[in-house]
């Protein structure tokens, strides 16, 4: 399992502070007509998808404008460097470091390093017994093995509302034998499948879980974090940060985007907002979105994975361990530690929540979700976990008003069709991107980039100066 986390699952800087930088602010009496209107395209959101577009767009000739909410590029990638290190508090994997895939294409061009992470050393821990023994976790992983197997039996034949608990509840109601390898069975399974995808089982498709395509190769960490991407992408885009957009209006000359710094006429827009943004309703469109658009956008599921970093003075853990687990009773609470120090030598650890429980700890303040993660450290590791942590970090991305969630999942009632559906462009005015209309590569950073590399090719396209570059085999339409 040394590999892609998915792959295991089918086979078994150059500028001083991009994240501050501000863009040009406009105001809402500033004039606009010295462009030419269809030449003008405006890029909603400087995530992935929306850099990738703007990059695109510019190296194209259009004259491109990024309007964003926060204060930083970047959006659901976020680079924290608060505890002397850099920890990802989005995105943090390269999923599969093949070199077609076009984010290591970049890493290779900015002379970037990267380190696989090596999922073999996950190491679990059981509550009341303590370390697994070799023999034990050996059998929690060839029982899973035969578990996964059974549910890619069903998969030809599950109906499209079918959910992944569904499958599993009379699977796992059948479990017998060793508790403490039941215990292990179901942690494992919600690792590999509930933490990966942001999402519990009954948020989960059984009919399209684990089909989306993924790249050879292993999950890679870059050196620095995500930030050293970003950083190169926005170099030499307008970008407008602390634009939150309020409307896009469509009409026969152009499309209007109203923001509350003003209104900028332009002849596109793409539209980068996350899934969850979109989700509640909040931007206005004239006219409104399709029908079946808006169907769509409540057919996909929108994922929630929450990060309690924690910064200690020495470290307790073993020194080459990529993943610590804790079996109990239950996996409700489940919390996914993974150590940062092969990474950075540092003594810091990055614990994943997912689904209902990401959600939950957004109610709790921060002190009570680290004790809460401190608790089940001392479940495995005993007095050797200090009384005093060096530092922390909490996200909360269901909370943000700009992400609304972290990645978006083929729930049950949803297909494939529905990225599709969200991707197509509306009257050759308003274009989509993001990893959530990416229907190949869907919740993944390298989706994002190529939806935005495609929406930008669109564009051209329209307006008769199309040279499609992204490849074929990528595109997801």
């Amino acid at each position: 399992m040394n590999r892609n986390r998915r792959q295991a699952l089918k086979a078994a800087l150059l500028l001083t502070s991009p994240w501050l930088t501000a863009g040009r602010a406009i105001r809402a009496d500033e004039s606009t007509s010295s462009v030419k209107t269809g030449q003008t395209v405006v890029v909603i959101g400087a995530g992935m998808a929306g850099l990738a577009a703007a990059q695109r767009l510019q190296a194209g000739g259009y004259n491109v404008i990024v309007v964003e909410g926060r204060h930083r590029a970047g959006g659901r990638m976020w680079t924290d460097y608060s505890l002397g290190t850099a920890v990802d508090l989005g995105a943090a994997w390269i999923h599969g470091d093949a070199a077609r895939n076009p984010l290591m294409k970049m890493v290779k061009q900015y002379d970037l390093l990267t380190k696989a992470t090596d999922w073999d050393e996950t190491w679990l821990y059981d509550d009341s017994y303590g370390e697994l023994e070799d023999e034990t976790y050996d059998t929690i992983i060839r029982k899973s093995e035969q578990i996964i197997e059974r549910l890619y039996e069903e998969q030809s034949t599950a109906p499209i509302g079918r959910s992944m608990a569904d499958a599993l509840a009379p699977i796992l109601k059948g479990l017998s034998g060793d508790p403490i390898v039941q215990r292990g069975v179901r942690w494992w399974l919600a690792s590999l499948i509930e933490v990966e995808y942001a999402a519990n089982f009954d948020q989960l498709s059984l009919k399209y879980w684990n089909v989306d395509e993924a790249y050879d190769g292993h999950d890679v960490i870059i050196k620095g974090g995500y930030q050293k991407i970003v950083e190169r992408l926005v170099q030499g885009l307008d970008i407008r940060y602390g634009h939150v957009v309020r409307q896009i209006d469509i009409s026969q000359s152009g499309s209007l985007v109203t923001t509350d710094q003003g209104v900028i006429e332009c002849g596109q827009a793409v539209v980068t907002l996350p899934l969850g943004v979109l989700k509640q309703g909040k931007i206005k469109f004239n006219p409104k979105l399709p029908d079946e658009k808006v169907a769509s956008i409540e057919r996909i599921g929108m994922g929630v994975m929450n990060k309690v970093v924690l910064e200690f003075k020495d470290r307790f853990w073993p020194e080459d361990a990529s993943c610590l687990g804790l079996l109990k009773k239950s996996t409700d609470d489940l919390t996914e530690f993974m150590p940062m120090t092969p990474y950075t030598g540092k003594a810091v650890i990055v614990g994943f929540t997912r689904g209902r429980h990401a959600k939950s700890i957004e109610t709790m303040s921060n002190e009570d979700v680290i004790q809460a993660a401190l608790s089940d450290l001392r479940s495995m590791f005993g007095s050797r976990v200090p009384q005093n942590i060096a530092g922390s970090v909490v996200t909360r991305w269901h909370s943000d008003e700009f992400s609304r969630g972290s990645y978006s999942c083929i729930s049950p009632g949803s297909s494939f069709s529905d990225y599709k559906t969200l991707a197509r462009p509306i009257d050759n005015r308003i274009f989509f991107a993001g990893e959530a209309t990416h229907a190949k590569y869907l919740g993944t950073v390298h989706g994002a980039y190529l939806s935005g590399e495609r929406a930008a090719n669109e564009i051209m396209q329209s307006m008769g100066s199309g040279n499609n570059t992204t490849e074929t085999s990528d595109s997801n339409r």
